[in-house]
């Protein structure tokens, strides 16, 4: 769809919403939502919550702190349902519920957290509404949230906002190296351990901008860029538009936004054009002039330079810079060699007349950054804090955005909400503006909340007394070692990188004659597990010879000579036979296996078990050839081309491989590289992407004699 369309449309459903706000609004009959009755066992409750669905080993604790175990009440799960006292925010993005309860038989009372229970709404069935949410298009999946938050502020308005770009696509960009960043103190699952950003030898997080920045992982990239997941009060406010809005922005609600911050009752010289200024009015200004929401320039400071007003962008006295200011941290991205807060201060002590640079005072700082932000976001599209981080709407996506921090647009709308008073959002129609994915998973993408050391690699693997092959990595998993009959125990020694892992499966093991496979698995902190596998090859007794019998010297034109032939085609040097049709099963193969003198062929997967006639052969399968003793006597790894992850097909999978091979995230070795040349070019590269998708749509199979 074209950009213009896109903008008739919006005009269109923003045009509807209003209409409809109108009707709510006016009609005589009203909106019947209300809060849901208190409880009759708690009659001063304001409300009633529940724990969200899937959650347990919640605690309930005698103060809004989880800083200590000393204060848990209980634990609960998702069949906890309590009375609501009072929202307590602890911080710009956490906050909880005083909430009374039964425990043991009496009324109890405690602090939850918000971020995993909800507050009970009254939904009564309203048609309008329902035909509303049809008219926009809004999922399944998003409607009984907007319905929750319709009851309690039935004047609000939600336009759904399809942005027409796959989630997929959006994962993928958003998870781009240093484009989504979180705290280095968070919990270890919300810090990706991708190639760049862990570094596994010393087991800890690559910083990627000043103050221990990291990246985020895949899963908490997923959750934060969910709309679904912030459908409720105060979390909504990040869909708010962020446009000037005199009818609506006070400096009464400055105030209640800036209340505990350093920006309250402030000394700072706030003077501009022979005007003294406090912050509220220097904000409304700045607004003014710049078209920007003065409670998102609040907000924005706040989520920049902290409650306190710690963020040295702000302090006036970075060396080389006395005297400068950069209250949006514009600019201000490690790189370099400098810091951010160095660069930012590069930014502002710049001339630019156009943003009122040299930022040489707090207001030129203030009103000439929130022209950037208006002119820079707001009037290209990215009209809300979600859009200002999730660059999905402007002409080339992605990459301009205006903070890395992936849960920013969380923290400034728990402080965004906090501008109106509960009057202004009940008799307010505020406009939400709420993105659309196409192909969104079916249900909301969870917080993950793993934690603990994520390092699950060895140190050293090795069998006493034996030499492992290939020599040990920490990176290669698989191992086989060959030992005499006369062996009929091994042992295994390990360790672990990391000193809070456990490992499992060292010590003494017995053997049965042939294959045996050992596992050791390495369990870290986090619960994440590797698992490294030894395939020890214990061989047969020899017979024991005739007696008085002499032994038949070794002649190569004697018939009982045991020997193979094929018409496969074998690579001596590497140990490869291919020229196998994909999906051919073992049957076929040894069928065209030609053996004499004794000998007997058998192929067995890459972890050393016997495979079926009816299996199919795969990648990194192994022909074994042995005499009529079971001594070994040739033996050659399949390469299936195409085949990339051994499963004896050829799909969509096989294209995730050679990409990540050429990023360099996952690295192909042995068979599995040689399959993925399947373009037999003699290196893995695109063109080989090429062929498994000519392969896949039946255009040209891949070739493999």
């Amino acid at each position: 769809m074209n950009k213009s369309k896109t903008n008739i449309l919006s005009f269109k459903r923003i045009t509807a919403a209003f209409l409809l706000l109108i009707m709510l609004g006016f009609t005589a009959a009203g909106i019947g939502a209300y809060f849901a009755p208190v409880s009759v066992k708690a009659e001063n409750a304001v409300a009633t919550g529940h724990v969200n669905a899937g959650v347990s080993g919640l605690r309930v604790r005698t103060q809004p702190d989880t800083s200590t175990g000393d204060n848990i009440i209980t634990v609960v799960d998702d069949s906890f349902t309590f009375d609501i006292y009072d929202t307590v925010y602890t911080s710009d993005t956490y906050y909880w519920y005083r909430i009374g309860f039964y425990l043991n038989g009496s009324y109890t009372y405690g602090y939850i957290s918000g971020e995993f229970t909800t507050k009970d709404v009254s939904y009564s069935e309203d048609a309008d509404f329902e035909a509303y949410l049809d008219e926009q298009g809004f999922p399944e999946s998003y409607k009984d949230a907007l319905r929750q938050l319709h009851a309690q502020y039935p004047k609000w308005v939600f336009v759904a906002d399809y942005v027409n770009k796959d989630w997929n696509e959006v994962v993928e960009n958003e998870s781009v190296l240093g484009r989504s960043l979180i705290y280095a103190s968070a919990k270890s699952s919300w810090k990706s351990i991708e190639p760049g950003c862990y570094d596994w030898n010393t087991g800890s997080w690559i910083e990627l901008d000043s103050g221990g920045w990291v990246q985020a992982s895949e899963e908490l990239l997923e959750y934060a860029l969910d709309p679904r997941n912030f459908l409720t009060e105060p979390y909504i406010f990040m869909f708010e538009s962020l446009a000037y809005n005199a009818s609506l922005q006070t400096e009464e609600g400055l105030n209640q936004i800036i209340a505990g911050t350093f920006m309250e009752n402030s000394d700072h010289d706030l003077s501009y054009n022979g005007e003294s200024h406090t912050y509220s009015s220097a904000l409304m200004l700045a607004g003014r002039e710049s078209g920007v929401s003065p409670y998102h320039l609040a907000t924005r400071i706040i989520q920049e330079q902290g409650s306190s007003g710690y963020g040295g962008s702000i302090s006036g006295t970075v060396p080389g810079y006395n005297g400068f200011y950069n209250y949006y941290n514009q600019g201000a991205a490690m790189s370099g060699g400098n810091s951010a807060v160095t660069n930012g201060m590069i930014y502002a002590s710049r001339e630019d007349a156009s943003t009122l640079r040299p930022w040489n005072t707090r207001m030129k700082s203030i009103i000439g950054g929130a022209g950037i932000i208006g002119s820079g976001y707001i009037d290209r599209g990215q009209n809300t804090i979600y859009y200002e981080k999730f660059d999905v709407v402007s002409d080339s996506p992605y990459w301009h955005q205006y903070m890395t921090n992936v849960l920013a647009p969380r923290s400034e709308a728990s402080n965004a909400s906090e501008a109106y008073s509960s009057y202004t959002k009940q008799n307010t129609g505020l406009v939400f503006t709420i993105p659309v994915y196409n192909n969104m998973p079916q249900e909301a993408c969870p917080l993950p909340d793993g934690d603990g050391d994520p390092n699950n690699l060895l140190s050293d693997l090795s069998v006493d007394n034996f030499k492992l092959t290939p020599t040990f990595s920490r990176y290669t998993t698989e191992y086989s070692l060959i030992v005499e009959n006369s062996v009929d125990s091994v042992t295994i020694n390990a360790s672990a990188i990391s000193g809070s892992a456990d490992i499992d499966g060292t010590g003494a093991h017995s053997l049965d004659v042939g294959g045996n496979n050992i596992e050791v698995t390495v369990t870290a902190q986090n619960g994440s597990q590797r698992k490294y596998y030894i395939n020890v090859v214990r061989k047969e007794a020899e017979p024991p010879k005739e007696p008085d019998t002499p032994e038949t010297p070794e002649n190569p034109d004697n018939p009982e000579t045991p020997s193979f032939s094929t018409d496969y085609k074998l690579d001596e040097e590497r140990g490869f036979i291919s020229g196998i049709t994909v999906g051919d099963n073992i049957s076929t193969v040894l069928n065209s296996v030609n053996i004499s003198g004794g000998a007997t062929s058998a192929v067995y997967n890459k972890n050393g078990g016997l495979k079926n006639g009816s299996d199919i052969i795969a990648t990194g399968d192994r022909l074994v050839i042995t005499d009529s003793s079971g001594k070994e006597i040739a033996g050659y790894t399949f390469v299936v081309y195409g085949d990339i992850d051994g499963n004896g097909s050829v799909d969509l999978v096989e294209i995730v491989y050679i990409k990540r091979h050429l990023l360099g995230s996952s690295k192909l070795e042995g068979a599995y590289l040689e399959a993925a040349d399947a373009n037999r070019s003699g290196e893995v590269d695109l063109a080989d992407i090429v062929s498994v998708k000519n392969q896949l749509l039946g255009r040209k199979l891949i070739k493999q004699d």
